[in-house]
């Protein structure tokens, strides 16, 4: 499939999506509801699906707007815009959900370094790691600034305590990007970091 670089063809490439979606999905995932946000402990048991993924990824539609050197498809704003309205009205489920593709990704691309991007991305494209929010706690619910779990910087390390509540699907996760408080004295809306913690470290969940 071309992907045309100017929105005079965005016709041509909804034409050839449809086309596309309508040889490769099969038929019994019509109008199917099924949600797959990948991860080490969800294999996709479903052949019909496991086809469908297979071919979203081979075009890099597992995640569609991020860029080729990280799995994904390159496509514009407009493109994209195209890709989910004819997913849409064939009624085809997106290949991989969650919010790693949704709000962890999407930030790593805008803010994170090449290291993490490298390190991340691929990973989630391929739906091999699912990701948490460890954002409200006890607390801390929908009033984030309140938030009391401590990071403490120990030079090559930071020693993290705190609770997380509300953790959809942390039990089945892989990693967890989770906010913490590194200046205890800043202003409540200050002195906040973003860390990402890989969810097999022992000490997670202990008390």
């Amino acid at each position: 499939m071309t992907k045309p670089s100017r929105l005079g063809e965005a016709l041509s490439f909804t034409e050839e999506l449809t086309s596309w979606v309508k040889t490769n999905c099969p038929a019994s995932l019509r109008g199917s509801r099924f949600s797959y946000d990948g991860g080490s402990q969800q294999a996709i048991e479903d052949p019909d699906f496991l086809t469908w993924f297979d071919a979203c990824l081979e075009r890099g539609f597992t995640a569609p707007d991020w860029p080729e050197e990280y799995g994904g498809a390159g496509l514009s704003r407009e493109q994209t815009k195209s890709f989910y309205q004819v997913f849409r009205q064939l009624r085809v489920p997106n290949p991989v959900s969650g919010t790693g593709k949704e709000m962890f990704g999407p930030l790593l691309l805008e803010l994170g370094t090449q290291d993490q991007k490298r390190r991340h991305l691929s990973p989630i494209v391929r739906g091999e790691v699912r990701w948490c929010q460890g954002y409200s706690e006890p607390g801390a619910g929908s009033d984030l600034a309140s938030l009391q779990t401590r990071a403490v910087d120990h030079g090559d390390y930071y020693l993290i305590n705190g609770s997380k509540i509300w953790t959809s699907n942390a039990y089945m996760s892989d990693w967890m990007f989770c906010l913490v408080r590194t200046d205890p004295q800043a202003n409540k809306h200050e002195g906040i970091s973003f860390v990402l913690l890989d969810m097999d470290d022992p000490s997670i969940g202990s008390s």
